[in-house]
């Protein structure tokens, strides 16, 4: 694959493959706080970090969201892609696999430091559960931007 496609390529399914596993994650996310397992909406327990107030945390938060997840998209493929790995199965447990590390990363972020200083009192009380399902979603995170860029052929 010459350079220019591989670029194009390259942004294509990191942008596509970053709001497809950001759904996925926030689908999961939406499941546990409707069942109860977890409580508090992540997107305006984000938004709320920089507004201080519910007001326009929703929409603060989903645009964070949103960005962040492209990005993250684009970390993924680029180190799914310098790893080297060949077959579709490596490339899709190798995603699963950078969303545990990322999701260790935010659940202990989340649970020891900024669930402490939150602004609003309704989301200072993260708990292991909290952590647990953030971690959780990053894996699904990781496990679907895994499956995106193995499909693409990119990696290998």
């Amino acid at each position: 694959m010459d350079s220019a496609n591989l670029i194009v390529s390259y942004l294509f399914f990191s942008f596509f493959g970053g709001l497809l596993a950001t759904a996925a994650f926030s689908g999961l996310l939406y499941f546990f706080e409707r069942t109860n397992v977890t409580k508090g909406n992540m997107i305006i327990a984000l938004g709320s970090l920089l507004t201080h107030s519910r007001e326009r945390a929703a929409q603060v938060g989903l645009i964070i969201h949103l960005v962040s997840g492209v990005f993250f998209g684009l970390l993924y493929t680029w180190g799914l892609m310098a790893i080297g790995a060949t077959s579709f199965g490596a490339v899709f447990l190798l995603g699963g696999l950078f969303g545990v590390l990322h999701g260790a990363v935010v659940a202990v972020g989340l649970v020891a430091s900024i669930s402490d200083f939150h602004p609003l009192p309704e989301f200072r009380k993260a708990t292991w559960v909290v952590g647990f399902t953030h971690g959780l979603a990053h894996v699904i995170y990781g496990l679907v931007m895994g499956f995106i860029v193995a499909s693409s052929g990119l990696a290998g």
